[in-house]
């Protein structure tokens, strides 16, 4: 499963059973980190989940500052919430990725504010299922 976190709307992806093919699946509203960690927790019961991924926010020039250390310290309580590995990933330009391919597909502005941050996950996803880095914090 892969984390796309934000200060207001959180984003997740899941793969397949076969962990080839990234599927965006939910965006949660940030309402606090008990019902986040709840609604996280839940997915990753509900979806069989093994392992969890978390978009690292880094600067462009890839240094890590306030945004990487809250997404840090959000890995950290997804993996004591759920017993679960894990790591971290590059999320430089997946929002605007995301962003340019719904815009591709003729979504509108509503749609995309709403499904942006889960499809921003999936992106985030494949890079990983397709070998791309996990990086530790």
């Amino acid at each position: 499963m892969a984390v796309d976190p934000g200060r207001v709307r959180v984003g997740l992806a899941v793969s397949d059973e076969t962990r080839t093919i990234s599927q965006p699946h939910l965006t949660l509203i940030r309402s606090g980190d008990r019902a986040l960690l709840d609604a996280i927790a839940r997915v990753v019961r509900e979806q069989q989940v093994v392992g969890v991924v978390v978009g690292l926010p880094l600067r462009m020039s890839g240094e890590r500052g306030p945004e990487a250390a809250a997404a840090a310290e959000l890995g950290r309580m997804i993996a004591s919430a759920t017993g679960l590995g894990v790591g971290f990933c590059d999320e430089r330009l997946t929002t605007k990725q995301a962003e340019k391919e719904m815009l591709g597909h003729g979504e509108s502005r509503r749609r995309r504010r709403e499904a942006g941050d889960r499809v921003a996950a999936a992106l985030l996803l494949q890079g990983v299922l397709g070998g791309g880095p996990v990086l530790a914090w």
